[in-house]
């Protein structure tokens, strides 16, 4: 994507829907917003965590409400608020119970129910539905509605209709499965529900913990409301996303490819963190998409572009890795500070090896190992300094020919902008050619990586992006990555990254690899799933997830998840391994998949049972680097 191509981008035709003083949908700026953690009863703390979350750029202050007298609660928390100075809308998260979301529809300026959970408890599937199960579950459906559609007509409150992949009807998995098709018909009941009760103050939203399974969920969703001539704003977000550097890596790879589309009139950003440092990334990845959303454009006919997630892939180098990642002496020599006190000097010690590079690109002879990754990449000229040496070349494409290669180069990659003509190709024949490098900096942002990515599939070659930033901000530079490169990422079409960041002082390998493991491409570390927590999480889930990152870290490819509560938890970790889910009690359920191994563990025996079930299962940590 060129970058005056985010200034061209088409919105979804959304209508507008009443929220408050701050309407969402129509031409309105793309709203964010975050959820309180704290006990919805604790009133006081409730109004300062949410003035917090306000203060911090927030549009909206979800606020969950799991009985009568947590609804109830809402009325206090929001007169607190007012008195603070703060008119900001407030959201009401509702599961299980529709008698609360009747209350709580008195108080907020709106009301998230969950299709999964409103009309019973928690989805436990059926190996057979019949038509009068469905037509029992059709009529309960519009029972508990009607009441809530009256008083959110009375009270002028809006409802989002808030489907998750983790909580889906026993009704709707056994028919669609748990899938994004399942998450869009369940949504689709209860729209066409609310359609029948003449309600259309509705917001949509369709989240699960897989960027992938969530870009497919919305872009069915999409599809489908063109067909039928509808235009409800969507909420868009990962769910359980995590924490750190990989929550924001995972979030924003998912949130970026629907902006890059026009989809997506409010985000959450969902985080294993205090609910008010989600707010400024979610302002990262919204900021550059806010202009064209707000332009008035009644002349372009909104089309959705679907992505094409390929299960093919196309294999780099001879140890047949899916993806690559290239470090550059800028960063190297950053980590060496660290570990010596001769400057320039290049250290012995390596770091983490699901963390170091395959290739080290340096400008400059350099005898000693790379201590950022695995092999120097050198250009042809610093290669005659290096005499014997087992390197790799880069070439640039702006070459009039290509220079003769040494019998002891093992491989080159040939380097060119992304907006220039692809030359060489005969040089692409040779055994010892790895790929292409698809440069976003040296031509003035004018970048179209479209020629190359068809290049590059046509001809099975291998295609590495490489973009350079000159920004401090760690969030910043993952947003702006995922803005440009996520699409490509997710889709498969690029088979490696090289980010130059010599200011940033976090590990900017470490945010390649995580981006590559986001997108599926390459798994280099252990994964972990966690919810962002809420009034119904009964632990400290943050300590948790930090013992259990101690224990658990050793193994990469292993998923690992821990959930605050049920309403989400057991669905959302799925596909995980194993993983911990509070019991409301102060306790933990050890799961390994659907299925529970252990009740009511301590929190402070959680990472040392898990280990103990790792051990037992035969599990042996592992430092893996494909």
């Amino acid at each position: 994507m060129i970058m005056r191509d985010f200034f061209r981008i088409t919105r979804f035709p959304s209508h507008e829907v009443i929220i408050g003083e701050r309407p969402l949908g129509g031409l309105n700026p793309i709203r964010l917003q975050s959820m309180t953690n704290t006990n919805t009863l604790d009133v006081e703390a409730t109004i300062a965590q949410s003035i917090r979350i306000i203060e911090a750029g927030a549009d909206y202050v979800r606020i969950a409400a799991p009985n009568i007298r947590a609804a109830e609660a809402l009325k206090e928390i929001k007169n607190g608020i007012r008195k603070a100075g703060f008119s900001h809308p407030l959201i009401a998260d509702i599961h299980f119970n529709a008698e609360v979301a009747l209350t709580a529809a008195r108080y907020v300026e709106k009301v998230r129910i969950n299709p999964g959970n409103y009309t019973g408890g928690a989805s436990r599937i059926k190996t057979h539905i019949t038509k009068e199960y469905l037509a029992r579950e059709k009529e309960q459906l519009y029972t508990r509605l009607k009441p809530l559609v009256q008083a959110c007509k009375e009270h002028g409150t809006a409802i989002r209709i808030g489907t998750n992949l983790g909580s889906l009807s026993p009704a709707i998995i056994n028919r669609f499965g748990n899938s994004p098709e399942g998450m869009v018909q369940a949504t689709l009941e209860f729209l066409e529900a609310f359609r029948e009760l003449d309600f259309h103050q509705l917001v949509i939203s369709l989240k699960a913990s897989k960027p992938i399974v969530m870009v497919q969920a919305y872009e069915r969703m999409v599809e489908l409301m063109l067909e039928n001539q509808m235009t409800y704003p969507l909420h868009i977000g990962i769910t359980e996303a995590g924490e750190g550097e990989n929550g924001r890596i995972k979030s924003a790879l998912g949130i970026c490819n629907l902006l890059n589309k026009g989809i997506g009139d409010t985000l959450r950003v969902s985080l294993t963190e205090a609910p008010e440092l989600e707010i400024p990334f979610a302002g990262k990845l919204s900021s550059v998409y806010q202009i064209p959303f707000t332009l008035p454009d009644n002349d372009k006919k909104y089309l959705l572009k679907k992505s094409c997630f390929s299960s093919e892939e196309i294999l780099v180098t001879e140890e047949k890795l899916k993806a690559v990642v290239i470090a550059e002496t800028h960063n190297e020599q950053k980590t060496a500070q660290y570990h010596s006190s001769s400057p320039g000097s290049i250290i012995a010690k390596l770091p983490e090896a699901h963390t170091m590079a395959d290739f080290c690109f340096t400008a400059s002879a350099i005898a000693s190992r790379p201590s950022f990754g695995k092999q120097w990449l050198v250009t042809p000229q610093t290669a005659k300094e290096l005499p014997g040496q087992n390197v790799t070349l880069l070439i640039e494409m702006g070459s009039e020919k290509i220079p003769p290669i040494p019998n002891y180069v093992s491989g080159f990659f040939i380097r060119g902008c992304c907006k220039d003509p692809i030359r060489h190709t005969q040089a692409m024949n040779d055994k010892r050619f790895l790929g292409l490098v698809a440069d976003m900096n040296s031509c003035n942002e004018e970048v179209n990586l479209d020629a190359w990515v068809a290049f590059s599939q046509q001809n099975q070659v291998p295609l590495i992006l490489r973009r350079s930033f000159q920004t401090a901000d760690s969030d910043e530079l993952i947003s702006h990555f995922a803005m440009f490169a996520g699409n490509y990422l997710m889709e498969k079409k690029i088979q490696g990254i090289w980010i130059h960041a010599p200011f940033i002082k976090e590990d900017v390998t470490g945010i390649a690899f995580g981006f590559l493991q986001s997108a599926g491409l390459r798994i280099t570390k252990t994964e972990f799933i966690s919810c962002p927590t809420c009034a119904r999480t009964s632990f400290d889930l943050q300590s948790v997830l930090k013992q259990v990152q101690k224990v658990a870290k050793g193994w990469p490819g292993l998923k690992i998840a821990v959930m605050g509560c049920v309403v989400n938890g057991p669905g959302e970790m799925a596909d995980a391994d194993f993983g911990f889910v509070g019991t409301g009690a102060g306790k933990l359920h050890l799961y390994k998949g659907q299925k529970i191994l252990k009740k009511n563990i301590e929190i402070s025996e959680a990472p040392q049972a898990l280990l103990h079930v790792l051990k037992e299962a035969g599990y042996k940590p592992a430092a893996l680097n494909d």
